[in-house]
């Protein structure tokens, strides 16, 4: 957790804040640059925000607004309009078992966090979407790590600091240690339709703790 890539890293990964007035929630997470003014976090993060902010690393807080929302995948594309950290770039290649790891984000709202993790496996997971309406099949891996609340939507990243994909949840039963983050090539066809938005979408109901 203490690599030089993750001092590299830092500076494109953002805490993202949001009111969801239809729920009075205030939802708080993670994300990371993925394009010029462009963020990925999850999209249970953003649901039925009406008003978005994105904090740097210095701690400057900037406007966002949802491009992409896919309650299935569970991932989310935000346009920040003055972002200047770079992007991170995806690792196309799947981590092997037992690989080493590094998970970055705000939990709990609090400061930047590296968090060392060790791959289990990969799986196809079924489980409900963000609404718990449809049985969705994703490509995830398994980790041994702490995950905790407000990590969702950043990024796990290897010793090069690639992206091998995005922490979605953890395992109900805080004794078995697991979290679950989306693969890289789950999320690759959020990634290239996000290219193509410019127009704000609806982000739906906010999900209830």
């Amino acid at each position: 957790a203490n690599l030089p890539a993750v001092d590299q890293a830092r500076l494109s990964v953002v805490k993202i804040e949001g009111i969801a007035p239809s729920c009075s929630q205030q939802l708080e997470g993670s994300g990371f640059v993925i394009s010029p003014e462009r963020v990925m976090t999850n999209a249970h993060v953003v649901a039925g925000t009406q008003r978005l902010e994105v904090e740097v690393e210095s701690g400057e807080k900037l406007t966002a607004r949802v491009v992409l929302f896919d309650p299935l995948t569970d991932i989310a594309v935000l346009d920040v309009p003055g972002l200047s950290a770079k992007a991170l770039q995806f690792d196309d290649s799947s981590a092997k078992p037992g690989a080493d790891a590094i998970v970055l984000g705000y939990p709990e709202a609090g400061p930047f966090t590296s968090t060392a993790v060790r791959v289990r496996e990969t799986i196809n997971l079924s489980g409900p979407d963000i609404y718990r309406t449809d049985q969705v099949l994703r490509e995830v891996y398994t980790v041994r790590g702490t995950i905790r609340q407000g990590n969702s939507g950043g990024p796990m990243i290897d010793a090069d600091g690639d992206v091998l994909g995005v922490v979605f949840g953890a395992a109900e039963d805080t004794a078995d240690d697991t979290g679950f983050v989306l693969t890289a090539k789950q999320v690759k066809s959020d990634l290239d339709a996000s290219e193509r938005r410019t127009a704000r979408v609806s982000t739906g109901e906010c999900v209830h703790s």
